[in-house]
């Protein structure tokens, strides 16, 4: 369940280091916001219920000046929920494909405009995978890496975005060109049948 992974994320980040709600934030946005997208309210909601079970503590640190920061870090309960977590099977990805959805039903759309839709998904997916290359990159990303192994897993990850958009990407192209040399489809009438025949 989508709950139960950001709560088991937000454990993990604080496996890294004690934080702040706002910093967990950055954390998101910057390592695994590509695949795994997060509000700070959310953040906040979990840290909450996090705190409330048992699983994390909170301390309040002076902020020089400014107001006072809430650090939040994993108590022992907190760790032992991560450990499990990370030893959970998981269940099949259930895909969830809005694109997909509307090809199904695009087939009285004129072509021109249903290239158009690709053509944009097309655009807005190399964007996402020059995001991806940037962070393959990006030395803030990995400073927090315990390990040389740990920095591979992370690696690993952001490749797994890269390959998924090579892929999109080639059966953008593939779709494309099928699409603009198939004529469009006319819908035809349903016969009507008659009674005993």
């Amino acid at each position: 369940m989508a709950g139960v992974s950001l709560r088991a994320a937000i454990l993990g980040f604080l496996e890294l280091e004690a934080t702040s709600g706002y910093t967990l934030k950055q954390r998101f946005a910057g390592s695994v916001g590509s695949f795994w997208r997060v509000t700070q309210s959310q953040i906040y909601r979990e840290l909450h219920g996090l705190e409330r079970d048992g699983l994390v503590a909170a301390q309040r640190v002076p902020g020089d000046g400014k107001p006072d920061r809430k650090l939040y870090e994993n108590t022992a309960a907190g760790r032992a929920a991560l450990q499990r977590w990370l030893r959970e099977p998981l269940e099949p990805l259930q895909l969830r494909h809005p694109l997909l959805l509307k090809l199904v039903f695009a087939a009285d759309i004129e072509p021109a405009a249903l290239d158009a839709i690709l053509a944009q998904y097309d655009a807005a997916l190399r964007a996402t995978r020059a995001d991806y290359a940037q962070r393959l990159h990006a030395p803030q990303i990995f400073a927090l890496a315990r390990s040389r192994r740990e920095a591979e897993i992370w690696r690993l990850s952001i490749e797994h975005g890269l390959a998924w958009c090579a892929m999109e990407a080639a059966w953008i192209k593939t779709a494309r060109a099928r699409l603009g040399r198939a004529a469009p489809a006319r819908r035809r009438a349903r016969a009507t049948r008659k009674p005993g025949r």
